[in-house]
Protein backbone atom coordinates (compact mmCIF):
# COMPACT_ATOMS: atom_id res chain seq x y z
CA UNK A 1 0.00 0.00 0.00
CA UNK A 2 2.80 2.36 1.25
CA UNK A 3 4.54 2.14 -2.99
CA UNK A 4 0.98 2.80 -4.25
CA UNK A 5 0.58 5.90 -2.10
CA UNK A 6 4.52 6.91 -3.08
CA UNK A 7 3.85 5.95 -6.66
CA UNK A 8 0.03 7.98 -7.19
CA UNK A 9 1.67 10.68 -5.16
CA UNK A 10 4.58 11.29 -7.43
CA UNK A 11 2.03 10.90 -10.71
CA UNK A 12 -0.15 14.00 -8.98
CA UNK A 13 2.86 15.62 -8.38
CA UNK A 14 4.15 15.31 -11.89
CA UNK A 15 1.02 15.53 -13.88
CA UNK A 16 -0.82 18.38 -11.44
CA UNK A 17 -1.15 20.88 -14.39
CA UNK A 18 -2.90 18.68 -16.64
CA UNK A 19 -5.12 16.90 -14.08
CA UNK A 20 -6.26 20.39 -13.35
CA UNK A 21 -7.24 21.55 -16.93
CA UNK A 22 -8.98 17.93 -17.41
CA UNK A 23 -11.28 19.14 -14.37
CA UNK A 24 -12.07 22.74 -15.26
CA UNK A 25 -12.92 21.18 -18.44
CA UNK A 26 -15.35 18.52 -17.04
CA UNK A 27 -16.58 21.34 -14.69
CA UNK A 28 -16.87 23.96 -17.61
CA UNK A 29 -18.96 21.28 -20.09
CA UNK A 30 -20.99 19.63 -17.28
CA UNK A 31 -21.40 21.69 -14.74
CA UNK A 32 -24.79 24.29 -15.46
CA UNK A 33 -24.65 28.06 -14.09
CA UNK A 34 -27.71 29.44 -12.39
CA UNK A 35 -28.71 30.26 -16.43
CA UNK A 36 -30.58 28.83 -18.93
CA UNK A 37 -30.76 29.02 -23.16
CA UNK A 38 -34.14 29.16 -24.73
CA UNK A 39 -33.73 28.18 -28.19
CA UNK A 40 -36.77 27.65 -30.96
CA UNK A 41 -39.17 24.65 -29.63
CA UNK A 42 -41.04 21.82 -32.05
CA UNK A 43 -44.38 20.32 -31.72
CA UNK A 44 -45.88 17.64 -29.39
CA UNK A 45 -48.83 15.91 -31.37
CA UNK A 46 -51.57 16.34 -28.70
CA UNK A 47 -52.93 12.86 -29.72
CA UNK A 48 -49.70 11.67 -28.64
CA UNK A 49 -50.92 13.65 -24.83
CA UNK A 50 -54.62 13.09 -24.49
CA UNK A 51 -56.81 9.78 -24.95
CA UNK A 52 -60.75 10.24 -25.21
CA UNK A 53 -61.94 7.19 -24.65
CA UNK A 54 -64.12 5.60 -27.23
CA UNK A 55 -63.62 8.28 -29.66
CA UNK A 56 -61.23 8.32 -32.88
CA UNK A 57 -58.95 11.10 -32.68
CA UNK A 58 -59.36 13.80 -35.84
CA UNK A 59 -56.90 16.31 -37.25
CA UNK A 60 -53.58 17.25 -36.56
CA UNK A 61 -53.56 19.76 -33.26
CA UNK A 62 -50.16 20.15 -31.83
CA UNK A 63 -48.63 21.93 -28.42
CA UNK A 64 -45.36 23.84 -29.04
CA UNK A 65 -43.06 24.56 -26.60
CA UNK A 66 -39.65 26.81 -26.22
CA UNK A 67 -35.88 24.73 -26.74
CA UNK A 68 -34.18 24.81 -23.60
CA UNK A 69 -30.72 24.25 -22.44
CA UNK A 70 -28.83 24.23 -19.49
CA UNK A 71 -26.14 27.12 -18.67
CA UNK A 72 -22.91 25.53 -19.39
CA UNK A 73 -20.07 27.58 -20.23
CA UNK A 74 -19.00 26.46 -23.97
CA UNK A 75 -23.59 26.32 -24.37
CA UNK A 76 -23.54 30.07 -23.31
CA UNK A 77 -20.93 31.24 -25.13
CA UNK A 78 -22.53 29.66 -28.69
CA UNK A 79 -25.96 31.49 -27.67
CA UNK A 80 -23.85 34.73 -28.90
CA UNK A 81 -23.35 33.29 -32.22
CA UNK A 82 -26.12 30.94 -33.08
CA UNK A 83 -29.35 33.29 -33.91
CA UNK A 84 -32.42 32.60 -31.67
CA UNK A 85 -30.39 31.31 -28.51
CA UNK A 86 -30.92 33.44 -25.80
CA UNK A 87 -29.52 33.75 -22.17
CA UNK A 88 -32.23 33.85 -19.75
CA UNK A 89 -31.37 34.07 -15.67
CA UNK A 90 -33.33 31.38 -13.92
CA UNK A 91 -33.96 34.15 -11.11
CA UNK A 92 -36.72 35.81 -13.46
CA UNK A 93 -38.46 32.63 -13.11
CA UNK A 94 -38.06 32.74 -9.18
CA UNK A 95 -40.25 34.36 -6.63
CA UNK A 96 -37.98 35.62 -4.28
CA UNK A 97 -35.42 33.09 -2.73
CA UNK A 98 -37.06 30.42 -3.95
CA UNK A 99 -35.34 27.05 -4.62
CA UNK A 100 -35.64 25.61 -8.65
CA UNK A 101 -37.40 22.83 -6.81
CA UNK A 102 -40.40 24.73 -6.49
CA UNK A 103 -40.62 26.46 -10.03
CA UNK A 104 -41.14 23.22 -11.26
CA UNK A 105 -43.55 22.17 -8.63
CA UNK A 106 -45.87 25.21 -9.54
CA UNK A 107 -45.10 24.35 -13.04
CA UNK A 108 -46.40 21.09 -12.18
CA UNK A 109 -49.49 22.51 -10.38
CA UNK A 110 -50.21 24.48 -13.43
CA UNK A 111 -50.20 22.09 -15.78
CA UNK A 112 -52.66 19.77 -13.85
CA UNK A 113 -54.99 22.88 -13.16
CA UNK A 114 -54.91 24.32 -16.82
CA UNK A 115 -55.81 20.46 -17.75
CA UNK A 116 -58.98 20.46 -15.67
CA UNK A 117 -60.05 23.58 -17.24
CA UNK A 118 -59.70 22.15 -20.29
CA UNK A 119 -61.98 19.55 -19.70
CA UNK A 120 -64.82 22.08 -18.62
CA UNK A 121 -64.47 24.54 -21.16
CA UNK A 122 -64.69 21.60 -24.42
CA UNK A 123 -67.59 19.51 -23.20
CA UNK A 124 -69.30 22.63 -22.37
CA UNK A 125 -68.97 24.21 -25.96
CA UNK A 126 -69.30 20.36 -27.38
CA UNK A 127 -72.45 19.82 -25.62
CA UNK A 128 -71.40 17.37 -23.18
CA UNK A 129 -72.18 16.76 -19.47
CA UNK A 130 -69.54 16.32 -16.70
CA UNK A 131 -69.19 16.39 -12.80
CA UNK A 132 -66.83 18.14 -10.69
CA UNK A 133 -65.80 15.70 -7.86
CA UNK A 134 -64.06 17.79 -5.57
CA UNK A 135 -61.73 20.68 -5.73
CA UNK A 136 -57.82 20.27 -4.26
CA UNK A 137 -55.87 23.36 -2.38
CA UNK A 138 -52.32 23.21 -3.57
CA UNK A 139 -49.90 25.20 -1.90
CA UNK A 140 -48.31 27.35 -5.26
CA UNK A 141 -45.94 29.85 -3.23
CA UNK A 142 -44.83 30.08 0.03
CA UNK A 143 -44.61 34.32 1.58
CA UNK A 144 -41.08 35.07 3.37
CA UNK A 145 -43.16 36.41 6.14
CA UNK A 146 -44.84 32.79 6.60
CA UNK A 147 -44.09 30.77 9.58
CA UNK A 148 -44.59 27.27 8.22
CA UNK A 149 -42.83 24.01 7.56
CA UNK A 150 -45.45 23.49 4.24
CA UNK A 151 -43.85 23.09 1.16
CA UNK A 152 -44.68 24.26 -2.50
CA UNK A 153 -46.84 21.43 -3.96
CA UNK A 154 -48.61 20.20 -0.88
CA UNK A 155 -51.94 19.30 -0.99
CA UNK A 156 -54.08 20.41 2.21
CA UNK A 157 -56.98 18.17 3.25
CA UNK A 158 -57.55 19.38 6.93
CA UNK A 159 -56.81 22.18 9.43
CA UNK A 160 -57.13 21.47 13.09
CA UNK A 161 -58.63 18.33 11.85
CA UNK A 162 -60.93 19.75 10.11
CA UNK A 163 -61.83 18.39 6.83
CA UNK A 164 -61.43 21.43 4.04
CA UNK A 165 -63.61 21.26 0.66
CA UNK A 166 -62.36 24.16 -1.15
CA UNK A 167 -60.31 27.11 -1.24
CA UNK A 168 -62.81 29.62 -0.46
CA UNK A 169 -63.92 26.69 3.07
CA UNK A 170 -60.34 27.14 4.04
CA UNK A 171 -60.09 30.63 3.70
CA UNK A 172 -62.78 30.75 6.11
CA UNK A 173 -61.78 28.67 8.47
CA UNK A 174 -58.52 30.44 8.82
CA UNK A 175 -60.31 33.98 9.99
CA UNK A 176 -61.83 31.70 12.89
CA UNK A 177 -58.32 31.71 14.75
CA UNK A 178 -56.33 34.26 16.62
CA UNK A 179 -53.34 36.36 15.00
CA UNK A 180 -50.32 34.68 16.53
CA UNK A 181 -52.22 31.25 16.92
CA UNK A 182 -50.76 27.95 15.31
CA UNK A 183 -52.62 25.91 13.31
CA UNK A 184 -52.26 22.19 12.00
CA UNK A 185 -52.52 21.13 8.84
CA UNK A 186 -52.72 17.34 7.27
CA UNK A 187 -51.59 17.41 3.92
CA UNK A 188 -50.55 15.11 0.80
CA UNK A 189 -47.07 15.35 0.02
CA UNK A 190 -45.46 13.30 -2.64
CA UNK A 191 -48.70 11.18 -2.40
CA UNK A 192 -48.06 10.14 1.28
CA UNK A 193 -49.99 12.08 4.44
CA UNK A 194 -48.26 14.38 6.15
CA UNK A 195 -48.67 16.70 9.53
CA UNK A 196 -47.61 20.38 9.13
CA UNK A 197 -48.28 24.10 10.64
CA UNK A 198 -48.50 27.56 10.39
CA UNK A 199 -48.94 30.25 12.84
CA UNK A 200 -51.57 33.08 11.62
CA UNK A 201 -50.53 36.86 11.07
CA UNK A 202 -52.39 40.05 10.13
CA UNK A 203 -51.33 41.24 6.74
CA UNK A 204 -53.42 44.90 5.53
CA UNK A 205 -56.15 43.44 8.55
CA UNK A 206 -56.54 40.21 6.56
CA UNK A 207 -55.76 37.69 8.81
CA UNK A 208 -53.38 34.67 6.77
CA UNK A 209 -50.91 32.12 7.38
CA UNK A 210 -48.67 33.49 4.43
CA UNK A 211 -49.75 31.06 1.23
CA UNK A 212 -50.46 31.88 -2.39
CA UNK A 213 -52.78 28.83 -2.99
CA UNK A 214 -54.01 27.02 -6.28
CA UNK A 215 -57.33 25.09 -6.74
CA UNK A 216 -57.14 21.92 -8.93
CA UNK A 217 -60.74 20.59 -9.42
CA UNK A 218 -61.34 17.04 -10.13
CA UNK A 219 -63.33 17.07 -13.29
CA UNK A 220 -64.95 13.37 -14.31
CA UNK A 221 -66.53 13.15 -18.09
CA UNK A 222 -68.05 10.80 -20.06
CA UNK A 223 -66.41 9.98 -22.30
CA UNK A 224 -63.33 9.29 -19.85
CA UNK A 225 -60.02 11.93 -21.09
CA UNK A 226 -56.77 10.74 -20.29
CA UNK A 227 -53.86 13.06 -20.08
CA UNK A 228 -50.51 11.54 -21.07
CA UNK A 229 -48.40 13.88 -20.46
CA UNK A 230 -44.75 13.30 -19.79
CA UNK A 231 -42.96 14.07 -16.47
CA UNK A 232 -40.49 17.06 -17.03
CA UNK A 233 -43.41 18.78 -19.09
CA UNK A 234 -45.07 21.25 -17.16
CA UNK A 235 -47.03 24.55 -17.41
CA UNK A 236 -50.23 26.27 -18.06
CA UNK A 237 -49.63 27.78 -22.02
CA UNK A 238 -51.25 24.33 -23.62
CA UNK A 239 -54.07 24.75 -22.19
CA UNK A 240 -55.77 26.01 -25.35
CA UNK A 241 -54.53 23.36 -27.27
CA UNK A 242 -55.75 20.77 -25.33
CA UNK A 243 -59.21 22.10 -24.85
CA UNK A 244 -59.27 22.10 -28.86
CA UNK A 245 -57.84 18.69 -29.33
CA UNK A 246 -60.84 17.48 -26.47
CA UNK A 247 -63.23 19.39 -28.27
CA UNK A 248 -62.33 18.39 -31.78
CA UNK A 249 -62.42 14.64 -30.81
CA UNK A 250 -66.37 14.80 -29.43
CA UNK A 251 -67.74 17.16 -32.55
CA UNK A 252 -68.64 15.57 -35.90
CA UNK A 253 -66.32 17.75 -38.20
CA UNK A 254 -63.09 17.98 -37.75
CA UNK A 255 -62.04 21.80 -37.23
CA UNK A 256 -58.57 21.58 -38.25
CA UNK A 257 -59.52 20.81 -41.87
CA UNK A 258 -56.29 18.80 -43.15
CA UNK A 259 -53.82 21.47 -41.75
CA UNK A 260 -51.19 21.21 -39.61
CA UNK A 261 -52.46 23.83 -36.30
CA UNK A 262 -50.61 24.77 -33.78
CA UNK A 263 -50.49 27.26 -30.82
CA UNK A 264 -50.32 27.92 -26.96
CA UNK A 265 -51.72 29.96 -24.65
CA UNK A 266 -53.63 29.16 -21.32
CA UNK A 267 -57.46 28.83 -20.57
CA UNK A 268 -59.55 29.87 -18.18
CA UNK A 269 -62.89 28.44 -16.83
CA UNK A 270 -64.71 31.05 -18.57
CA UNK A 271 -62.99 29.92 -21.77
CA UNK A 272 -60.75 32.96 -21.71
CA UNK A 273 -57.48 32.50 -23.49
CA UNK A 274 -54.42 33.71 -21.44
CA UNK A 275 -51.05 35.29 -22.30
CA UNK A 276 -47.61 32.86 -22.59
CA UNK A 277 -44.26 33.60 -22.51
CA UNK A 278 -41.86 32.32 -25.33
CA UNK A 279 -43.99 33.35 -28.23
CA UNK A 280 -41.06 33.90 -30.59
CA UNK A 281 -39.54 30.24 -29.74
CA UNK A 282 -43.08 28.41 -29.87
CA UNK A 283 -43.68 30.04 -33.31
CA UNK A 284 -40.41 29.87 -35.00
CA UNK A 285 -40.63 25.93 -33.95
CA UNK A 286 -44.02 25.73 -35.31
CA UNK A 287 -42.73 27.33 -38.73
CA UNK A 288 -39.88 24.68 -39.05
CA UNK A 289 -41.79 21.93 -38.09
CA UNK A 290 -44.37 22.36 -40.91
CA UNK A 291 -47.25 24.08 -38.92
CA UNK A 292 -49.76 25.71 -41.49
CA UNK A 293 -51.41 27.71 -38.92
CA UNK A 294 -50.10 29.29 -35.80
CA UNK A 295 -52.71 30.56 -32.78
CA UNK A 296 -51.07 33.14 -30.32
CA UNK A 297 -53.13 34.87 -27.40
CA UNK A 298 -54.00 38.40 -27.81
CA UNK A 299 -51.62 39.40 -25.56
CA UNK A 300 -48.81 37.78 -27.67
CA UNK A 301 -50.30 38.34 -30.88
CA UNK A 302 -48.37 41.49 -32.04
CA UNK A 303 -45.43 39.61 -31.09
CA UNK A 304 -46.36 37.24 -32.77
CA UNK A 305 -46.82 38.87 -36.03
CA UNK A 306 -43.30 40.97 -36.01
CA UNK A 307 -41.50 37.62 -35.94
CA UNK A 308 -43.60 36.52 -39.12
CA UNK A 309 -42.84 39.31 -40.93
CA UNK A 310 -39.01 39.91 -39.80
CA UNK A 311 -38.69 35.69 -41.06
CA UNK A 312 -40.79 36.63 -44.12
CA UNK A 313 -42.70 33.32 -42.37
CA UNK A 314 -45.34 31.78 -44.85
CA UNK A 315 -47.64 30.62 -42.41
CA UNK A 316 -51.52 32.05 -41.14
CA UNK A 317 -51.03 33.18 -37.27
CA UNK A 318 -54.69 33.44 -35.61
CA UNK A 319 -55.87 35.40 -32.37
CA UNK A 320 -57.21 34.02 -29.66
CA UNK A 321 -59.01 36.25 -27.29
CA UNK A 322 -61.54 33.31 -25.62
CA UNK A 323 -61.80 29.31 -26.96
CA UNK A 324 -65.33 30.03 -28.73
CA UNK A 325 -63.72 32.37 -30.88
CA UNK A 326 -60.95 30.51 -31.60
CA UNK A 327 -63.44 27.55 -32.43
CA UNK A 328 -65.38 30.30 -35.26
CA UNK A 329 -62.12 31.49 -36.49
CA UNK A 330 -60.93 27.72 -37.27
CA UNK A 331 -64.53 26.57 -38.79
CA UNK A 332 -64.55 29.19 -40.91
CA UNK A 333 -61.18 29.35 -42.35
Amino acid sequence: MKKIYVKTKKFIKNNIKVIILYVVLIAAFTVPLDYEIYTPGGLIKLSDRLDVEGYEEKGDLNLTYVGGKKGTIPLLLLSYIIPNWDIVSVDEMRIGEEEYTDIVKRGQIDLASVNQNALIVAFEEAGYEYKINKEEIAVYYIFEEATTDLKVGDIITHINGVKVNSLEELKSKIIEYEVGEEVSFTVLRNDKEEKCSGVIYESEGEKIIGLYLHSILDVETTPKVTFNYKANENGASGGLMSTLQIYNTLISEDITKGDVIAGTGTIELDGTVGEISGIKYKLIGAVKNGADVFIAPTNNYEEALKVKEENNYDIEIIEATTFKEVVEKLKNR
